[in-house]
């Protein structure tokens, strides 16, 4: 097929295999409700397996295919569609990268991902910490290389616990074994939220509590699994569904130019779902973690910092000299922490009206509740909701 410039709509094929996590499912609905809303693409019928594993060149003639979005995992997979004569992007971050990229990629930027996973298990208290990632999954490596690092920025002397396992044959017991043998209380970052689920699993089959013994955070918020087990996960948040719209953005501008280039974008990633897998903090004074736990139980109720005395057996003067020791900082600055950590999962999580999310988290009313939220979190109520949703227009990748 030529790549002579052509006028849209183009006919585009999305190569993603829909049994993938909700993560896949997402960008495809990116893609697709990119191609709708702007009237661009028009999208050709699946290919089958078996198809997929012939002559691409002759399906690519035979529907008139002019570009295509794929999840492309490994370099062998790449270099076979970057042979066709139409751009391809992918979306797909799991094969090592090269240094003359064989086709455009638009994914997120997973330094980020393991930065932002080591800097909230910090947060939690966590001294000993871990990290499960996929061995060989350039994804996982860059995730690790971002953990290591926010580690190492903020000081933290012990290197993290690593263990590495194949996605599709890795051992339980394994993993099991890796978990028994660390000190507790241990933060854990695993980089697929399946992962994390095994390692809550794995916790209660050890007897160990969950956050307290071992706070465990995920990734992808793949709302299928993140409420699976007794304790409902924390899990960063992967922009997927921006990822398809993003990548079909891009294909639109290498169709129209004509292009064969390899480009590449890594959309970033700030935000994680705090539920209650890692909802504690780790701190050796047996006050301050009285106070933080009575916090965590009862912070949308607007406490006084008196009543929190109470709980941690000591005088107040005493505790808040303690609590900012050990916390940096004060009493009701945790309080107000905690608050805003609940409206984010409420946020994220549910579609409750703002009124009923500012009631449940001890808020007076929803325009204090707006003020408060950004001044915490640097974004309003409505703003973090949309960042969840992923609720694009479709319009070059840009939220509305």
């Amino acid at each position: 097929m030529s790549l002579s410039r052509v006028a849209p709509p183009f006919r585009v094929q999305i190569v993603i295999d829909l049994q993938h996590f909700e993560y896949f499912r997402e960008v495809i609905l990116g893609v697709r409700q990119y191609g709708f809303t702007t009237h661009r693409f028009v999208f050709a019928d699946q290919w089958l397996a078996h198809e997929l594993k012939g002559d691409l060149p002759a399906l690519v003639r035979r529907d008139g295919v002019q570009g295509i979005v794929a999840a492309l995992h490994s370099p062998e997979a790449e270099r076979r569609f970057a042979a066709l004569p139409v751009p391809v992007v992918n979306v797909s971050n799991t094969a090592q990268e090269t240094k003359v990229p064989w086709v455009s990629r638009v994914t997120q930027d997973d330094e980020a991902v393991g930065r932002l996973a080591a800097g909230h298990l910090l947060a939690c208290g966590c001294r000993t910490l871990g990290f499960w990632g996929e061995a060989g999954g350039c994804y996982s490596n860059q995730r690790l290389a971002g953990f290591r690092a926010a580690l190492a920025a903020a000081g933290q002397q012990r290197p993290p616990q690593v263990i590495l396992t194949h996605q599709t044959k890795w051992s339980y017991p394994r993993v099991r074994t890796w978990l028994a043998a660390m000190a507790r209380p241990v933060g854990i970052f695993a980089v697929l939220d399946p992962y994390a689920l095994a390692l809550i699993r794995a916790a209660r089959e050890l007897g160990w509590r969950v956050p307290e013994d071992v706070a465990v955070l995920g990734a992808a918020n793949d709302r299928f699994l993140v409420e699976f087990e007794s304790v409902p996960l924390s899990s960063v948040q992967l922009p997927a569904k921006r990822i398809g719209c993003e990548a079909a953005a891009m294909l639109e501008r290498l169709i129209t130019r004509g292009a064969r280039g390899a480009e590449s974008v890594r959309l970033p990633v700030n935000e994680i779902a705090v539920r209650r897998s890692t909802d504690i903090l780790h701190v050796d004074d047996p006050a301050v973690a009285k106070a933080a736990l009575f916090i965590r139980a009862h912070a949308t109720e607007n406490p006084y910092v008196t009543d929190i005395a109470r709980a941690a057996g000591v005088s107040l003067s005493s505790l808040q000299a303690r609590f900012q020791s050990v916390i940096g900082r004060s009493l009701l600055a945790e309080v107000r922490r905690v608050r805003l950590a609940r409206a984010q999962q409420l946020l994220a999580d549910t579609e409750l009206p703002m009124s009923l999310v500012a009631e449940r988290c001890g808020f007076p009313n929803s325009q204090q509740f707006s003020v408060l939220f950004r001044a915490g979190t640097g974004s309003t109520p409505r703003d973090y909701r949309r960042r969840f949703r992923a609720d694009y227009s479709g319009t070059g990748g840009k939220a509305p």
